[in-house]
């Protein structure tokens, strides 16, 4: 199996080749590399590899956002999570970017329906989407982050028995969960 690990990248942007083919240009601190799957497929495949799927993720971040659609992915990679959120909505395969929350610096507005988004290297990404539906999707992935992180480090947190369960069989089959 192909293997492309997310830790580095920055951006996942949908490109296409010469013969039409849609690939995804990795965009890390360190340069570029082309994968030949979708964003969506790699999200999905990086998810996999930490228990759960793309669809899981979206599902997640649905309940906890209390938003319908278009919601940022979380990662649970140790020692913090990892967020991926989209500039527009997933269905749109051929033009859908997802930036890492830990990458992006800041958002610029550029013109009316493009903005700039500065990742923490300094390079500088244009994407065709307008200023206010990029700053709420940015705004939305710090939100959740916020929340997962707060969950995640809260010191005496108030689980039902079910989620108390559920804790448990994830410490016995990952060990690197601590319960206090």
């Amino acid at each position: 199996m192909y293997r492309i690990s997310l830790y580095d990248a920055c951006v996942l942007k949908p490109k296409f080749d010469q013969f039409n083919n849609l690939y995804t240009l990795m965009i890390t601190p360190n340069g570029n590399k082309k994968v030949p799957f979708t964003p969506m497929q790699l999200l999905d495949s990086e998810l996999k590899e930490h228990g759960s799927s793309l669809k899981g993720a979206k599902e997640a971040a649905k309940a906890v956002l209390s938003s319908k659609s278009v919601n940022p992915i979380m990662i649970p990679k140790l020692p913090l999570l990892h967020i991926w959120f989209p500039t527009e909505a997933m269905r749109n395969v051929e033009s859908c970017m997802y930036f890492s929350l830990h990458h992006v610096e800041k958002i610029v507005p550029y013109l009316d329906n493009c903005t700039i988004v500065v990742l923490t290297n300094y390079e500088r990404i244009e994407v065709p989407v307008s200023y206010s539906k990029l700053h709420k999707q940015w705004s939305k992935a710090k939100d959740y982050f916020s929340t997962a992180l707060l969950k995640q480090f809260y010191k005496d947190p108030l689980y039902s028995k079910a989620e108390q369960q559920i804790m448990l069989k994830c410490a016995e089959i990952n060990e690197q969960y601590v319960i206090n």
